[in-house]
């Protein structure tokens, strides 16, 4: 494959190929440029993206598929014709999680896989590890040692391994909430079944009770088949709610029915349901205080919070910054074929004293362009002037006014960004505003000329 192609293998129990090359060609249209076979013999390489067209589970190709991917971490998509429950369910017990109804779900099956190409997720090295640090192993792959992150995973591993109830992941955006809910059910007797995840706020909220329940045929007009909801497809397995606190309350309201009862009915359907499937909810969002004020149901929050787990921000995971973006380095040295150094004691200064107000996403994104841009073997300051620029020199003050004495000026300084000259400045404003914006007493306070004052505080 040269490079800048992806590699596409379609292999077929039937002749009908029309609407997968159809759906293929839309793709090239739009610029990607593919390289698509159909094989004769199945033959799995690195890399390869795996598309199977599946009617039965009995041809001697779905056999052969299950054969064939032990050990492999390529993606697999599956392409059905026809929403047949027993043959969705099936597919899901033996790991196919992408699964897509043609004709009716060819652009959900273009944008996935638009999505699949642009994020890399094809790439099937044994050394890539996940964005937050963690591969298919689980809660131990998780990298880091700080105390905070130590509680969490073990407290993850508990209740991975000793119990079936739901969990809560409580966390800032980008701390790596869907990883632990992943690990959670990769380190449990359930990692066997499906994994289902869905972003609650992805999906309009008319559409979304669809999606999570499914719907009969002829529940509305463009129902032409049945369609399986989420809480069947996660049957004994994982169902992940993200941004579960960005729900309304009419769709609260029918998801407390199937955490409390167990049972679901379809959009048109008269029968009640029975689902089996933990589940782990995350948000970024205060779902306590939402309860206090009537935005959250008291009922719903008690029964998705069985355990809760919180994920500390990056800010205050010390020296785990510096193993992640070392981690990083690595990844991403092999991704763009170079050779990075690790990181010195100046960057992991400067990585150590920045905020990550978007915590471990955020830091991967500032490796990845740094390590794509470094024109040398080592990084510099200046391959993360975009880190830099967003950066405000701020300070902050560590008690409140009436608790400073008058001829006492505190601040806290942000070492790994704050320049020495940023320091004086600050300073100079402070004693500034202890004088009552008299510039002439502050600077005989501070021992220097009124104009050099003037200079120092226009300074940007």
């Amino acid at each position: 494959m040269s490079e800048g192609q992806y590699n596409i293998k379609v292999f077929s129990d039937s002749e009908d190929l029309v609407s997968i090359t159809s759906a293929l060609k839309q793709l090239e249209l739009k610029g990607f440029q593919l390289n698509i076979s159909f094989p004769s013999e199945l033959d799995v390489d690195n890399n390869d993206i795996i598309i199977l067209k599946i009617q039965s589970l009995d041809s001697t190709l779905f056999k052969n598929v299950l054969k064939a991917r032990r050990g492999k971490t390529n993606k697999f998509i599956v392409v059905i014709s026809n929403s047949d429950a027993l043959l969705v369910t099936s597919l899901l017990k033996q790991g196919f999680l992408d699964i897509f109804v043609f004709p009716y779900e060819v652009l959900k099956f273009t944008s996935y896989l638009a999505e699949v190409i642009a994020n890399k997720s094809y790439i099937t090295e044994v050394s890539r590890i996940g964005t937050f640090g963690m591969n298919r192993h689980g809660i131990k792959s998780i990298i880091g040692d700080s105390e905070k992150l130590l509680r969490a995973l073990e407290l993850a591993s508990k209740v991975s391994e000793k119990s079936n109830s739901n969990v809560l992941v409580l966390g800032e955006t980008g701390t790596g909430k869907g990883l632990f809910a992943r690990a959670i059910h990769n380190n449990g007797p359930a990692n066997q079944f499906p994994f289902i995840d869905i972003v609650c706020t992805a999906i309009p909220e008319n559409l979304l009770e669809s999606e999570l329940f499914g719907y009969e045929a002829g529940a509305f007009t463009d129902a032409r088949t049945r369609k399986v909801g989420l809480f069947e497809l996660a049957e004994r397995g994982t169902l992940f709610l993200d941004e579960i606190g960005d729900l309304s309350f009419n769709i609260q309201t029918k998801l407390l029915r199937a955490v409390e009862k167990k049972v679901i009915k379809r959009l048109g359907g008269v029968v009640d349901i029975p689902v089996n499937a933990r589940i782990i909810s995350a948000t970024n969002r205060d779902l306590e205080s939402m309860v206090e004020q009537n935005l959250f149901r008291r009922d719903l929050f008690h029964r998705l919070n069985v355990v809760s787990i919180e994920v500390p921000p990056l800010r205050e995971r010390g020296e785990d910054i510096v193993y992640l973006a070392n981690h990083f380095i690595d990844e991403f040295n092999q991704q763009f074929d170079k050779s990075i150094k690790k990181l010195d004691k100046d960057l992991q200064h400067l990585l150590m004293g920045h905020a990550w107000p978007g915590n471990v996403r955020e830091l991967r994104n500032a490796m990845e362009r740094a390590v794509l841009l470094c024109e040398d073997h080592k990084l510099q300051i200046k391959d993360f002037s975009s880190l830099i620029d967003k950066v405000h020199n701020k300070t902050q003050e560590v008690a409140k006014a009436d608790d400073v004495p008058f001829n006492i000026v505190r601040m806290d300084v942000n070492y790994g960004i704050t320049s020495l000259r940023n320091v004086d400045k600050e300073y100079a404003r402070k004693v500034l505003f202890k004088m009552g914006g008299n510039k002439t007493q502050t600077a005989k306070i501070l021992g220097i000329s009124r104009p050099k004052l003037d200079i120092l505080l226009k300074e940007q």
